[in-house]
């Protein structure tokens, strides 16, 4: 684990790859001390502030008791979580213009830099800078001021459940496609769910088209990128529509869940804890979460995504102090109560942005015990935000009618989608 941090974590950038369990070895003293420091330095804090995360899971829990500690060492103040599912309801809040004071930006939104520093405040004056904090460049506007921070960083990979593995007689992690079959008709023999897709909530499988997938297999810091330059669906080694492909042949061999248009994901999670479910295809942040739905910790773990080339890192979701807010020295001072020292980020599960931290979480060792180099992701470019913004495009969506059309049909939702593309690049 020394090792990878001074490999991986030398750098400054879904599925996410969207959002974790809580490490509790740190160093509380530490802790205390670097949030007595931060809240002596903040001015006097009075009012109400609302905090809005897709961390539903940990909402009314780690968030909620994070708030109470914030709160109680500044009297006169209160802070609101709110949890919100989801990116769409974002975006339908945000046209509307109901902001949170801390909230994230919809991600794969087709947001610009300019979007960053229309509807966010900077948050120069924190202490977050590109020297000390990864990913700090990810969430920079045009004028190169700081407006959003990520909620953590991570990888994506395979989840699995170790027991279940067991059970199926599975004795090797399976590193290429062919071995990922064959590990999953061992499963499905076995009485178990080889991969639990969440197909219907649509997030979970946006990887496979958004990045996720493209940079494992590639080993590209910057595939998507490369995208505004090609068609958006070709056969490229690694591509989007290799991706997609790749899910659907799951789904009709029968690996993933048996109704993949009626999945839970909080079912899907206790049902993984349990044993019922073996694996998921998703980030670094999701092993916690399977702990907290009742698995020890030992018995669960990460892989490579099959025949990929690489362990690209990137960012989670961005989060930051809306320009809307009414009480911007309160939401700054708790928003850097939470973000410094990763004292947050390490709460809820997630590697944390801070340069110098360390990482002991037990999850994450076939990761980088594979031997695959690590990467660093770059941030999408302002060229690709904007194309992705003009076709309206939604990754989630597209991998979703690809899986669920019939072969003829295949080919027409290539069309559409390059269609979409070509014309965004015409605006």
């Amino acid at each position: 684990m020394k090792k990878w941090l001074l490999l991986v974590l030398a750098f400054a950038l879904v599925f996410t790859l969207a959002a974790c369990n809580t490490n509790e070895s740190s160093d509380t003293s530490s802790e205390e001390a670097a949030d007595s420091e931060a809240t002596a330095e903040a001015p006097k804090l009075e009012g109400e502030i609302t905090f809005l995360t897709h961390r539903t899971d940990k909402a009314d829990n780690v968030l909620t008791e994070i708030a109470n500690e914030f709160m109680e060492k500044n009297p006169g103040t209160k802070i609101i979580v709110e949890p919100n599912p989801g990116d769409d309801i974002v975006k339908t809040r945000i046209a509307g213009g109901e902001f949170a004071d801390i909230m994230f930006e919809p991600g794969n939104s087709g947001w610009s830099k300019k979007d960053f520093q229309e509807f966010f405040e900077p948050i120069d004056d924190l202490g977050f800078t590109k020297d000390n904090t990864y990913y700090w460049a990810n969430g920079t506007g045009e004028d190169g001021k700081l407006y959003l921070l990520s909620i953590g960083m991570g990888f994506n990979g395979v989840v699995y459940n170790k027991t279940a593995f067991e059970k199926a007689g599975i004795d090797k992690l399976p590193a290429t496609v062919e071995e990922f079959y064959a590990a999953s008709e061992k499963l499905k023999a076995a009485g178990i769910i080889p991969v639990a897709s969440n197909f219907k909530d649509k997030w979970p499988i946006g990887g496979f088209a958004g990045g996720a997938y493209q940079g494992a297999v590639t080993g590209s810091s910057n595939f998507m990128n490369t995208l505004v330059d090609k068609e958006l669906l070709t056969d490229e080694k690694g591509g989007s529509l290799e991706g997609m492909r790749f899910l659907k042949s799951l789904n009709e061999k029968g690996y993933l869940e048996a109704d993949i248009t009626s999945t839970n994901w909080d079912g899907s999670k206790r049902d993984m804890a349990q044993g019922k479910v073996a694996m998921m295809i998703l980030g670094t942040w999701l092993p916690s979460q399977i702990v907290d739905n009742g698995a020890k910790a030992e018995e669960v773990g990460m892989f490579p995504i099959p025949g990929s080339t690489a362990l690209v890192g990137g960012p989670d979701k961005l989060y930051g102090v809306t320009a809307a807010s009414k009480n911007k020295p309160l939401a700054k001072a708790f928003f850097k109560y939470m973000w410094e020292n990763g004292y947050m980020l390490k709460k809820i599960g997630m590697i944390p942005l801070d340069k110098g931290a360390t990482i002991d979480d037990p999850f994450y060792a076939g990761l980088f015990e594979s031997g695959l180099p690590q990467v660093e992701g770059e941030a999408n470019s302002q060229a690709y935000l904007e194309r992705v913004g003009k076709a309206e495009l939604d990754f989630s969506t597209m991998v979703q009618e690809f899986v669920l059309a019939k072969a003829n049909e295949e080919q027409a939702i290539i069309d559409k989608y390059n269609k979409k593309w070509a014309d965004a690049k015409a605006k």
